[in-house]
């Protein structure tokens, strides 16, 4: 019953972020600067690491998948192992679960500090909505952050594979972008940025929603942490098993 209730309580939270978004301009400059600082950390600043772990996948499709494949002669399926891999599935996750570990524990941990501290409390005596000031900036910097992520993080690996199969595989480069190119069609893209965005929303509802249910002592911001890290990984597996259903099978 418990679990349920967390899941239509984030739900609710989601549905209040977006209504929050459109709704009262007040303090927009605010908003924005506190969104664009948003980006900057979850952006800008982990960008490098990403780019490394995607440069990673592209080795390690190229280094244990090319041997086999010009074993049989089917060279041409590097692009749709690329596709397979990098646009589709396991690109948008790998970028979620940096921007969760990065961002989303942090948001967790910072909201719920201020909790402990009464300052949201103080704002709301202000008669300054927390979940507008706070919530809105925090939830469209994440999402904004993982799509700009999620492109860095393709084109590199999509670059790392062409470099290290001219490395490792001695693959023609006009084979390698044609088999991509030939691979790459408008509902992979289209899967890949729709998981990423959601991916980038749930993040940060979930991260928010477990900030503000933290209580008056630091110890349950550790607790919150951990059980906000867990529900967020499964609420993106299953978004990811429910958009790669819908549009493949």
């Amino acid at each position: 019953m418990s679990q349920m209730t967390t899941f239509l309580d984030t739900f609710a939270l989601f549905y209040r972020l977006l209504l929050a978004s459109l709704v009262r301009p007040v303090g927009f400059p605010v908003i924005l600067r506190e969104t664009a600082r948003q980006i900057y950390f979850t952006g800008v600043q982990g960008s490098i690491v990403v780019g490394i772990a995607a440069l990673i996948l592209g080795l390690l499709v190229i280094v244990h998948t090319t041997p086999k494949l010009i074993e049989f002669q089917g060279e041409e399926f590097i692009g749709q192992l690329l596709v397979l891999i990098v646009i589709r599935e396991v690109g948008p996750v790998l970028t979620a679960f940096f921007v969760l570990l990065r961002s989303g524990t942090a948001i967790i941990v910072e909201i719920g500090i201020m909790v402990v501290n009464q300052e949201l409390a103080a704002l709301q005596l202000m008669g300054i909505d927390p979940l507008r000031f706070l919530g809105v900036p925090r939830f469209w910097g994440i999402t904004i952050s993982m799509l700009s992520l999620y492109i860095l993080s393709s084109i590199t690996a999509l670059l790392g594979g062409f470099v290290f199969a001219q490395i490792f595989a001695e693959i023609y480069w006009q084979g390698f972008w044609l088999s991509l190119l030939n691979a790459l069609g408008w509902p992979d893209l289209i899967v890949g940025l729709a998981k990423v965005l959601l991916f980038g929303m749930m993040i940060a509802t979930v991260s928010l929603h477990y900030g503000l249910k933290a209580q008056k002592h630091l110890g349950t911001v550790v607790r919150q942490t951990s059980q906000g890290a867990v529900l967020t990984l499964l609420l993106c597996g299953a978004i990811d098993a429910f958009l790669s259903t819908v549009f493949y099978l």
